[in-house]
């Protein structure tokens, strides 16, 4: 007698009796349901809350982490900007007739500064004109020339103008100063630049963490690897190009050089962008944060554009030279106001930069590719028996 379906054991596939016990299916079912979302149902709590002692410790670590970062920022800013002074500033000597107050004036220099002898008043000045010299003084028949270039620093030129004033006046000389590379009318402050290069700066390290998640786990791998880095080169031709059409024909702020400064810019974001990759791929996470710490809690501050390098204190001037926001900054000055005089320096240290940390994500890709395929050949060795074991078994 054929039982019916709501009573009779279902039928399997090949027409015979399933034999399961029905009655572990609801329970079985329900249990699932428990444990996906609790026994209100699946989506039953989706969006709770974490909660445990472990959860709670994780959101105070955040927090803090957060809280530091705040005070780090604000630290350095603080300390190196706020109370600008001479330092380290290097000033070419000329002294064309030895008397007793020139004397004074060369045996005696401003706090902070620092003669080079120069041979002429010419070579002194052209030294200046081409940035090899923040300033240079020049004493003759009673009278002091500072030969100052604004374009190098407006705050360094002010500092040395008056510091130099005085010193003269106390020495009996008359005083002159002149601006031998002084700022577009437009930009007086010579701040484009800095802001400039901190666009790139800033659009480096965002739009290389953009690309990481838009590449995906690939990333880790070599062919992902030379994959991103493609990416970023056409990034930084774009990022380049965006912002020296942006502050030159539509603002007007930092005119001339432009082919010369998209060349520039595309160097400095893909420096900064390559950085930002490799500490992420050598740290994760933890290296954005580095990455961050070092172009901007540090960067910033030491990079010449509000401040400049020989008003910072030592500490601050060492960063400067070894930090990639500084020589950025160093090489659009070079090219927009110095017809790319002392630009050698600061394209060697961001290429530096840009050939480490490129070097370093290709061998970290090729390591991981290494290990996975020993991991792989391992695994394989212990799942399949060896011929000596089979061997033996026979």
């Amino acid at each position: 007698m054929t039982r019916s379906a709501a009573t009779g054991p279902a039928i399997g596939t090949e027409g015979q009796p399933d034999t399961r016990d029905n009655r572990a299916g609801p329970d079985r079912h329900t249990e699932g349901r428990v444990e996906a979302g609790g026994a209100d149902g699946p989506d039953a709590g989706a969006g709770a809350p974490p909660s445990g002692p472990r959860a709670h410790a994780k959101i105070l670590i955040v927090l803090f982490a957060a809280v530091a970062f705040q005070l780090a920022l604000v630290s350095a800013f603080t300390g190196a900007m706020s109370r600008p002074a001479l330092h380290d500033a290097k000033v070419g000597l000329v002294v064309a007739a030895h008397t007793p107050a020139a004397d004074a004036v060369a045996a005696h220099p401003v706090p902070g500064v620092s003669y080079r002898n120069r041979a002429s008043a010419a070579d002194a000045r052209d030294e200046v004109r081409n940035d090899g010299l923040p300033a240079a003084i020049v004493i003759d028949n009673g009278h002091e020339t500072l030969f100052v270039a604004s374009a190098s620093g407006a705050a360094l030129a002010a500092g040395l103008s008056k510091a130099m004033a005085v010193q003269a006046q106390q020495a009996g000389l008359t005083f002159a100063a002149q601006d031998v590379r002084p700022l577009p009318v437009d930009d007086p402050k010579g701040l484009g630049t800095f802001l400039l290069v901190i666009g790139w700066v800033i659009g480096g390290y965002l739009g290389m963490t953009l690309l990481s998640r838009a590449v995906g786990a690939g990333v880790r791998t070599p062919r992902g690897t030379v994959t991103l880095l493609g990416w970023t080169a056409v990034y930084a031709v774009l990022s380049a190009v965006a912002g020296v059409v942006l502050v030159d024909p539509l603002m007007g702020v930092v005119t001339g050089a432009a082919w010369q400064l998209v060349a520039a810019g595309t160097l400095t974001v893909f420096a900064v962008a390559a950085l930002t990759a490799a500490l992420m791929s050598l740290l994760g996470f933890s290296g954005l944060v580095v990455a961050i710490a070092s172009l901007v809690i540090l960067g910033n501050p030491t990079s010449g554009g509000s401040v400049p390098v020989p008003m910072l204190g030592g500490g601050w001037r060492f960063l400067a030279q070894i930090l990639p926001t500084h020589a950025g900054v160093s090489l659009a000055r070079a090219l927009a106001y110095f017809d790319g005089h002392q630009k050698g320096t600061p394209i060697l240290v961001l290429g530096i930069y840009a050939a480490v940390s490129v070097l370093l994500m290709l061998g970290l890709s090729l390591r991981r590719r290494a290990t996975a395929a020993g991991g792989r050949a391992a695994a394989a060795q212990a799942a399949d028996p060896t011929p000596s074991t089979v061997n033996s078994g026979k």
